[in-house]
């Protein structure tokens, strides 16, 4: 994705994307079994020495934006984006916290403070929520940098938290992640307005794993929101 060599493109890499935003940042492992003699101790999801190569400053095609400690992450992500904007030149922006490398879950109430579910539980420090930039914003960065093409773009972003949330039976994050979704939809909604860019857009909503949400016990749910918010007063 970021035309690099791989495994299956060693001599002949892909083009790679123009922009690229997620998580996966702050994951480390030293050692893993199931990779082959090739394998590098570090991040598992983007290695330091391909964000390195990547880079611009290193002769790379990317304007690259990482989490960095103290810093707000929408103003680490915009200032780069507006200078690949500016530049002409690819973005790539990788954030997260150290649980897996996700960012911050956003719960039902808006916060950040998520509740024990299936696989236990995840807390973050006030630097964990400043130092990301929020999928809405890091739709923002995207715009800026492709609205930059002549020839027109085409743009996925994914609320995909949405899904593990689901998978740990947690209605709380699942219900966050589709309001972080919706504020994202709402970007992309209003640059097409402020564009007058309508008969020349197409924006498809639909779902990774589309299915129907069954509650059969709708009071179990109540009474565990009430209990969580009373043992966060505490």
């Amino acid at each position: 994705m970021l035309g690099l060599p791989s495994s299956s493109h060693r001599g002949d890499p892909l083009p790679g994307v123009d922009v690229l935003i997620g998580g996966g940042w702050g994951k480390t492992v030293k050692e893993d079994a199931a990779q082959g003699d090739n394998y590098l101790p570090g991040n598992p999801y983007l290695h330091e020495s391909d964000i390195e190569r990547a880079d611009v400053k290193h002769g790379g095609h990317y304007v690259v934006a990482q989490r960095s400690s103290g810093k707000p992450g929408r103003r680490t992500l915009m200032k780069a984006a507006r200078r690949a904007a500016e530049n002409d030149e690819r973005l790539l922006g990788f954030f997260g916290t150290r649980f897996d490398g996700h960012l911050p879950f956003q719960t039902a109430d808006g916060g950040f403070d998520p509740v024990l579910d299936a696989k236990g539980t995840e807390s973050y420090s006030q630097a964990d929520v400043d130092e990301n930039p929020t999928l809405a914003e890091m739709t923002q960065a995207a715009l800026l940098v492709l609205e930059q093409s002549v020839e027109g773009f085409w743009l996925m972003v994914e609320a995909g938290d949405v899904d593990w949330a689901n998978h740990a039976n947690n209605m709380d994050n699942s219900i966050g992640a589709v309001l972080s979704g919706e504020d994202a939809f709402r970007v992309i909604m209003d640059w097409v307005d402020e564009n007058n860019a309508w008969p020349y857009t197409a924006v498809i909503v639909t779902a990774d794993h589309g299915h129907y949400l069954v509650i059969e016990e709708a009071d179990r749910i109540v009474q565990a929101g009430h209990q969580a918010a009373e043992s966060r007063q505490k």
